[in-house]
């Protein structure tokens, strides 16, 4: 029993350190958000876009200890794509917001129906969501 002890509690400590090191996945969470902001507390979640606002996601990561180059491709219903520019996150980076800004789009109203966003970290693809671009119901097109 004396020697069967200290490899029980040896395996018992162990597990859960193999356990994260085997949950290396760089993405925990991603979400669509609202608003002109580069921090997440600055944006409003949301999967419903007008088409003159500006178009984030959100990436939570998971732990990790290297520097990880993230970037999303948006596309757009008509087939058109707008990559991001990357982000060299280092180990202490959490989250990261990466859009595309509707000013700089030349205040050009995005295209409406469901868009597609590809989140690539290393130049690997780790998340694809959705999310819808339309006209707020009762809006005035009248100019």
């Amino acid at each position: 029993m004396k020697r069967t002890f200290p490899l029980l509690l040896i395996a018992l400590l162990a597990v859960p350190l193999l356990m994260t090191a085997c949950s290396s996945e760089p993405v925990r969470e991603v979400y669509t958000a609202a608003g002109d902001g580069s921090r997440p507390e600055d944006l409003d979640k949301t999967t419903v876009f007008t088409p003159d606002e500006d178009l984030n996601i959100v990436v939570t990561l998971n732990s990790h200890n290297r520097e990880l180059p993230v970037y999303a491709v948006f596309t757009a219903p008509d087939g058109n794509t707008y990559p991001t520019d990357p982000l060299e996150l280092d180990e202490t980076a959490g989250e990261a917001v990466l859009g595309l800004d509707w000013e700089a789009n030349n205040n050009v109203p995005w295209t409406e129906g469901e868009w597609k966003v590809e989140i690539y970290v290393e130049d690997e693809r780790k998340e694809t969501i959705t999310f819808t671009v339309q006209t707020p119901t009762g809006a005035n097109n009248a100019g």
